[in-house]
């Protein structure tokens, strides 16, 4: 911040919304979406795009400091209990510490090492997640055209729908900002209501229209094997009359595990998917992975790049066919969404 903003931030003294952890862009949709009922000012960060210094200063001259803390770790499929690398922490611990007494710190329950940040505050905290204990838990989970769930908080129970979104990261951001619209008095009525517009954002497990009157799951910003596992199950669940076609690329960052994790990710994919479309080197023990466990070798289209295999992808596609795509961010599948997707 300059000097001439922090000036007036400094005679406003709004409201801030802090939002901190690797699920912070979404979380920070959903909570803009909630806040519209809001007619106070207020100010929401994404943490990690700001320097630390001018984070400190929004928390210090605040009338109203709020953390927002998600996810540190990637998110299991299969349990609701999880942690990720408390190196990477440090920075929100350093806001949480400075939290006035009226401020708020709201955590993900379920990472314990983002809930062990409120030893380090000693603001109000509140916490969300699936599991027993947390404030604000997530309950009932069932798919359709989009996630259905529940809020329970302080004994009340209320439905949610995300329309045309899937997954945990989606549920735990809707979460997190009911916990931030709680603190500005919203109650979950209304938080529910406001809910049904939020959209998230390109390539965060969003269902969208695709060519030849298909449906294409759009899970391609980014990918982690926990993710890309999650997506492959929901492909499964959900309902198509027609084909489910996987269209996987490469996961990066596995290290020394690299072709064992695409092998189960293959697993997965022959219990899950009718055809498979991979894309990169790594993908191909994708591939591989479906084959071992039974997958024909016809349904299987391997390519090292997208250029190679797009048009081979856009011939296969049939009327109702639901087609996932997801990949590392490197991978840009963003590419293939937009050629068998038609644009909203």
């Amino acid at each position: 911040m300059n000097l001439i903003n922090k000036i007036k931030f400094i005679l406003k003294r709004p409201k801030v919304v802090i939002v901190a952890g690797e699920g912070r862009a979404c979380a920070v949709e959903a909570i803009r979406e909630v806040l519209k009922q809001d007619k106070n000012e207020i100010l929401i960060v994404e943490a990690e795009l700001q320097k630390i210094n001018d984070l400190e200063f929004l928390v210090k001259k605040s009338s109203l400091p709020i953390l927002v803390v998600t996810h540190i770790g990637d998110i299991p499929f299969d349990k609701d209990f999880f942690a990720g690398d408390r190196e990477k922490t440090i920075e929100i611990r350093k806001l949480a510490k400075i939290l006035p007494a009226q401020g708020f710190l709201i955590l993900n329950f379920d990472d314990e090492t983002a809930r062990e940040i409120k030893t380090d505050s000693g603001a109000h905290s509140l916490t969300f997640g699936f599991q027993k204990g947390a404030d604000f838990q997530a309950s009932d989970i069932k798919l359709n055209t989009g996630v259905n769930f529940k809020i329970n908080y302080k004994g009340n129970i209320v439905p949610v729908w995300l329309k045309k979104l899937f997954g945990k990261e989606q549920i735990y951001s809707a979460l997190a900002a009911a916990g931030v619209g709680a603190i500005f008095d919203l109650n979950l009525v209304e938080i529910s209501q406001a809910l049904k517009n939020y959209q998230s954002l390109p390539g965060k497990m969003r269902l969208i229209k695709g060519i030849k009157n298909s449906r294409v799951l759009d899970d391609s910003e980014s990918a982690s094997v926990f993710s890309m596992v999650e997506a492959i199950e929901i492909l499964g669940k959900l309902k198509c009359p027609e084909r489910k076609i996987a269209v996987l690329g490469d996961v990066l960052g596995v290290g020394k595990y690299t072709v064992e994790a695409h092998e189960v990710i293959g697993e997965r994919v022959a219990k899950n998917a009718d055809l498979l479309f991979t894309f990169g080197s790594r993908a191909k023990f994708i591939a591989q992975g479906a084959y071992t466990k039974g997958m024909a070798l016809e349904k299987i289209f391997q390519f090292d790049t997208i250029e190679e295999g797009k048009i081979r992808l856009q011939d296969e596609i049939k009327e109702e066919d639901l087609i996932l795509v997801d990949g590392s961010k490197e991978m840009k599948m963003g590419k293939i969404v937009k050629e068998v997707s038609i644009p909203f």
